[in-house]
């Protein structure tokens, strides 16, 4: 009697576990659904209505054997986590951003092909000006999916709806851990001191120590 007892408890709790999870599984549908929504409910701003290009060719990375920073450029660095819960294969991933200032377009691969690990660390060199991201392209199989990359307000003003940061010519950038793990809710997260070990030994030649954190806001 007591074992029946003791099986019976067990497998109570065992019901309120398995009921906790599908409730907190829930949860967090719910929340999307409701991100989904308000992403539906934002006003376009004006990169919503125009992109630029449909296409835009990825960007050169920075090469670690290039000893000087470049007069007319400034150099970005940072590394980026990449969608969860699906397979990306062999495909790359990229961001596309615009220079604000001049109006020109950069598609920067921030997972390369052939190439699984989750986070991926990236590195350009670009012409110096504020920076507007624009939209996430990635692929879960043989799907390809290209998300806007926007914050959940309503507004006319750039500064507002989109994540911006600025580059200074002959000066070298941290831009942050570019996460975007979760669907419409891109993160952007100051992790230097861990990134600087990798590029210590990948990009020997960068001044990691006279960087200017410059995430995008």
């Amino acid at each position: 009697m007591l074992l029946f007892r003791v099986f019976r408890i067990a497998l109570l709790m065992w019901g309120g576990l398995v009921t906790q999870h599908t409730y907190a599984q829930a949860q967090i549908q719910v929340q999307r659904q409701e991100q989904e929504l308000e992403l539906v409910k934002m006003l376009p701003d004006s990169l919503d209505e125009h992109p630029g290009p449909l296409l835009v060719l990825p960007s050169a990375t920075w090469g670690n054997s290039k000893k000087e920073l470049p007069p007319d450029k400034g150099i970005l660095y940072g590394s980026c986590v990449q969608r969860l819960g699906f397979s990306s294969g062999g495909l790359g991933q990229y961001v596309r951003v615009v220079n604000l200032n001049t109006q020109q377009y950069f598609r920067l691969n921030v997972k390369p092909i052939v190439r699984s690990r989750r986070e991926n660390p990236f590195c350009y060199a670009l012409p110096a000006g504020r920076y507007a991201l624009i939209t996430y392209e990635f692929a879960g199989g043989i799907q390809s999916s290209v998300e806007s990359v926007r914050k959940h307000r309503n507004s006319q003003t750039l500064e507002r709806t989109r994540y911006i940061f600025t580059v200074m010519p002959g000066q070298l950038h941290y831009v942050g851990t570019w996460d975007f793990s979760q669907e419409f809710d891109p993160r952007f997260l100051d992790e230097k001191f861990t990134l600087d070990l990798v590029f210590q030994q990948k990009y020997p030649h960068l001044p990691l120590h006279q960087a200017q954190v410059a995430l995008p806001q």
